[in-house]
């Protein structure tokens, strides 16, 4: 087997894996609220995108020559970086949300009970839930440093009261 074989060969499983990685992440955004799903859905539509340009040249480079091949690489490479970066991003942003989704919900159960398990108010309670969450996670300014102490005078020490002594004349 060749180096434009082996390199394809690679090519494809790689591939290959991100497809079932997008395809994990349709069914779980499937289990999200509306407006996430929306999100999620974009996304992934323009995962699909990238992975389709990914495809096509891939089939260019099968269809390219044995001399060829190597300059079709920085193009692939290229594509497959894109969709790389793409996934793991989308991947990553997926799996804050879904930390942050499951939070809010048990806050939201939990006022729910506090407020006598209500029927038709579960919109309310969500929303509550959303705002506790969001004033929890709200990036607090850096206080800022103190200044450093100044390096303390060689010499006597006074007591912390004591003033210097000045001289009459």
């Amino acid at each position: 087997m060749g180096l434009k074989e082996n390199y394809q060969e690679k090519l494809e499983a790689q591939l290959k894996e991100w497809s079932g990685k997008i395809d994990q992440l349709k069914t779980a955004a499937g289990k999200l609220a509306a407006d996430a799903r929306v999100t999620y859905h974009q996304q992934i539509d323009a995962l699909r995108g990238k992975q389709e340009a990914a495809q096509k040249k891939l089939q260019e480079l099968k269809e390219a020559g044995e001399g060829v091949w190597e300059d079709l690489r920085s193009g692939i490479e290229g594509a497959w970086d894109e969709l790389r970066q793409a996934v793991d991003n989308v991947v990553s942003r997926f799996k804050r949300d879904e930390g942050r989704e499951e939070e809010i919900r048990l806050v939201a159960y939990r006022i729910w009970e506090e407020e006598g398990c209500p029927h038709g108010r579960d919109l309310e309670h969500w929303r509550k839930a959303e705002a506790i969450w969001e004033e929890q996670h709200r990036e607090k300014p850096r206080a800022t440093r103190p200044e450093k102490p100044t390096p303390k005078a060689k010499g006597k020490r006074r007591s912390s009261g004591a003033r210097p002594k000045r001289s009459r004349s």
